[in-house]
């Protein structure tokens, strides 16, 4: 188990009074081009800081909306007034992560004392996000299917290396990626890959060390599509929130943000109004206003968010279906990739397109063979060993850095595309997929459909498109 709650501290995030809209209260959508609503101007958010400071807390992110925190929890309840309990939450399947919630009223932000409300307007407890990853059985080597390899066949299948081949990798992009933490795995060095130093989120530590994997695994797909990119992790995920706001004031400034991971919260009929997910919706908004282009994956039968937020790419699944008698290739979506309408934001569907996922079949699916840290959680027995530095795994987790890389390819040419100009460019040159359908039951048919967006994106007609050919 992943535990959050060890040595008794509590990971939350405090909204400064804002200058026009109060945070907790979000009477609209927060979007990026709503988002300065929440501004605080710069003299509250110094004096927050240095009072939370003094009432002993430690402040570890601080952004134009919130600042995060952490502390004990007998802190917590003496200045907040409350009572914290720990809970448990799953984060994939047979995992579960422990942490802190508020013990009445889980949904509602806590309320500063009376000497801090000129400057707070309130406190969201942070709460762990579910990986988008997904582990399967080994593969038998007389069936019909097998995994693949990184970075040749993913690279191949997606046509990035089309792109490669005419000299453009993604040279200098810079990439970043939030998640378990990166391991310098040999692989990264045998391929020459570039990568700039791990930022460590808030209350993570370590930055040599990936202790699940997840991070090292998925970064391959991020230069699988894109190997000129300069990765920068960000490990976190103890508070997703100030992982954000820590990527959006990294030095250089990041281009492309990849996050793997989200909470399955947009269901039918839900309304978002976690104070932690709102601030989390901000954090979102903030990186695109700041020029960010934003990639989530869409999740493995989850209502995943921020993968629903309208200023995201939404990364879904299509599966390959590998041939090994003949060079034919064919796509069909992912059984195991999310595919939904939005409640948070009506009118939005996702995914917006897709990468390459497995299918959930128990096993006869091709899947993506990727490093890790050995010993790592993920250095899975499906690949003969778990202490060898690689395992087998998919689920858009591996989807969304894939399609990071192509949005690499594309800004390397163009470092100008806004986010809009980008998805675009995705969605008119993306592969049509007319069979399968998502773990949703979502169907995938002729032109845009339920199941894979636009289709399966295709980086050499991505290229094309962005050069009028």
């Amino acid at each position: 188990m992943l535990d959050l709650t060890s040595p008794d501290d509590v990971v939350a995030v405090v909204s400064p009074r804002s200058v026009i809209e109060p945070l907790f209260e979000r009477p609209t959508t927060i979007t990026a081009r709503t988002v300065d609503q929440h501004y605080s101007e710069p003299g509250v958010i110094r004096e927050a800081v240095r009072e939370l400071r003094r009432l002993g807390f430690t402040v570890s992110a601080i952004s134009d909306v919130t600042v995060s925190i952490s502390g004990p929890r007998r802190r917590f309840e003496e200045v907040f007034e409350t009572r914290l309990e720990p809970t448990t939450e799953e984060i994939r399947p047979g995992q579960e992560a422990s942490f802190f919630a508020v013990a009445d009223e889980p949904e509602k932000a806590l309320q500063p004392p009376e000497q801090l409300r000129p400057l707070i307007e309130g406190v969201a407890v942070a709460r762990p996000p579910v990986l988008f990853e997904s582990p399967l059985p080994p593969i038998a080597a007389a069936g019909p299917y097998r995994y693949l390899n990184v970075p040749s066949e993913v690279a191949g299948i997606l046509g990035a290396t089309k792109v490669h081949r005419i000299g453009q990798t993604g040279l200098n992009v810079r990439v970043g990626m939030i998640d378990t933490g990166h391991y310098w795995h040999p692989y990264f060095k045998f391929h020459g890959y570039r990568r700039l130093p791990v930022l460590l989120g808030p209350y993570a530590t370590d930055p040599a060390d990936d202790y699940y994997g997840h991070g090292t695994g998925e970064s391959a797909n991020i230069y699988a599509t894109a190997p000129g990119a300069r990765l920068r992790p960000i490990k976190g995920l103890f508070d997703p929130v100030g992982d954000i706001n820590r990527a959006v004031l990294s030095k250089p400034k990041l281009q492309v943000l990849s996050n793997s991971w989200g909470y399955s919260a947009d269901y039918p009929g839900a309304t978002l109004t976690d104070p932690y997910l709102i601030a989390l919706e901000a954090a979102v908004a903030n990186a695109v206003a700041k020029g960010i282009i934003v990639c989530f994956s869409a999740g493995n039968g989850h209502y995943g968010f921020p993968g629903s937020h309208p200023d995201v790419l939404s990364i879904g699944g299509v599966h390959v279906n590998y041939d090994p008698y003949s060079s034919t290739l064919g796509y069909e979506a992912s059984d195991y990739a999310s595919s939904f309408d939005s409640s948070f934001y009506p009118g939005r569907h996702v995914p917006d397109f897709c990468g390459l996922v497995g299918r959930n079949d128990q096993g006869s699916a091709p899947l993506i063979q990727l490093p890790v840290q050995a010993n790592s959680a993920l250095d899975l027995p499906n690949t003969g060993a778990t202490d060898d530095g690689w395992g087998i795994f998919s689920g858009t987790s591996a989807a969304c850095p894939q399609v990071a890389g192509v949005v690499a390819l594309l800004l390397a040419r163009e470092p100008s595309l806004n986010v809009s100009e980008v998805r675009d460019v995705l969605r008119d040159s993306a592969r049509d997929v007319v069979l399968g359908a998502s773990a949703m039951g979502g169907a995938a048919g002729p032109g845009a459909d339920d199941a894979t967006g636009a289709g399966l994106v295709d980086a050499r007609e991505a290229w094309a498109t962005l050069l009028g050919l």
